[in-house]
């Protein structure tokens, strides 16, 4: 396991970028609203026979919707996680939501109150066969408390900086654009809905316009000649997801301290005590080609095994794009439960993936999986899929 996760710290290391051209900084980009989502699918399929015996014949798929909405006085993250499959004659699903909303106590400062929903569904036709038990109750919980931080999301800034690599290598512009005109760009990329209400079916002529007229008060362009049709070929390449997509860009971090409540058990269960919480997400482009998200919680019940027990849960994802076309995606998953008495076995999972972009949100992928908990034999998977990114 050791060796594994020093292959993903190379790995790690080999992504970043160690040139940086661009005359902006991810963090120049400040919005006062910020939001984004994500909507999408993976399916995989995999088959395996001895003789006239088929010994697997295992079908999955999976629907990730995450959304985020951050402002000077409020903000809100949403996600769920949905697994579903069928191998043989077994069936089995887990569907996970994951709610927060934050209030800032004040527009100017990061300090906020916090409120949290988790709810998780596990079933599977194997754990009572015939029996209307199979999909047991919802597991939830609810935290309440405060903290300090914000989120922004800089993708638009991103494909600014995209469209800017595509007129550099056209010789479209002379030079790399200023900060000031490569911000007003990713705000007027920003601005996409608004377009879309004032002007509908034509919104993108006005679009693609107020971009160009932003690149030619640069001076780095001939002004009477604009960016000329490759220009706008590239900008809608870009904005729309042809041949190419940019993955979603943040930067951040938040920090809360609080109180968990559960509210119901999956296997209807005495739902303990309430646990004392600690959280933190951390989010930042180390280049224009990689994004790294960090997320941690530690738990512990209010009552005599304080500190004696306790529950720690982290995620560490990391994207680099290879190029417009391909992606390299790895994520860690760190698990370790601690109680009196109990030798702990942690957790580890690492994943990795490079994603193929088809055409029109689709990737064809390429999956491996390593696992291994305590001291028990590492787990070593493989697959080939299909993901669609649906927005």
């Amino acid at each position: 396991m050791k060796r594994a996760i020093l292959l993903f710290i190379l790995f790690f290391i080999a992504g970043i970028s160690l040139t940086y051209s661009q005359k902006v900084n991810v963090t120049d980009y400040q919005v006062p609203i910020s939001r984004a989502t994500v909507f999408r699918f993976d399916g995989t399929w995999s088959w395996s026979q001895n003789g006239r015996t088929v010994t697997s014949n295992d079908a999955r798929g999976k629907v990730l919707y995450k959304t985020f909405y951050s402002s000077l006085p409020l903000a809100w993250f949403l996600n769920v996680d949905a697994v579903g499959g069928k191998n043989l004659s077994v069936y089995n699903h887990n569907v996970k939501l994951d709610v927060s909303f934050l209030k800032y106590f004040l527009e100017s400062e990061d300090f906020f109150g916090s409120a949290q929903l988790v709810a998780q569904h596990i079933g599977s036709s194997k754990i009572l066969p015939q029996s209307n038990d199979n999909y047991r109750q919802i597991k939830s919980d609810i935290t309440i408390g405060f903290g300090y931080g914000r989120y922004i999301n800089a993708t638009a800034l991103a494909k600014a900086v995209r469209i800017e690599g595509h007129l550099l290598r056209d010789d479209v512009i002379k030079g790399n654009l200023p900060k000031e005109t490569m911000i007003a760009i990713a705000n007027i990329i920003d601005r996409q809905q608004e377009y879309q209400e004032v002007y509908q079916t034509t919104y993108e002529t006005f679009w693609f316009d107020d971009i160009e007229k932003e690149i030619q008060k640069s001076g780095l362009i001939d002004e009477f000649g604009g960016v000329g049709s490759i220009g706008f070929q590239r900008m809608r390449q870009v904005l729309f997801n042809i041949n190419e997509k940019v993955n979603d860009r943040y930067y951040g971090w938040l920090t809360s301290v609080g109180i968990s409540i559960p509210t119901s058990t999956s296997d209807r269960s005495p739902v303990g005590s309430p646990e004392a919480s600690l959280s933190g997400r951390y989010s930042f482009p180390i280049s224009w080609d990689t994004q790294i998200n960090f997320k941690i919680d530690v738990l512990s019940p209010l009552d005599s095994l304080f500190f004696k027990k306790y529950t720690v849960r982290s995620n560490l994802d990391f994207i680099y794009e290879l190029s417009n076309r391909v992606n390299f995606v790895s994520g860690y998953r760190f698990d370790f439960v601690k109680q009196p008495g109990i030798v702990a076995e942690p957790i580890h999972n690492l994943d990795a993936a490079f994603l193929y972009y088809i055409e029109n949100n689709i990737y064809l992928t390429i999956n491996s999986n390593l696992s291994k908990q305590g001291s028990s034999p590492t787990v070593l998977g493989t697959s080939l899929g299909i993901n669609y990114n649906i927005f």
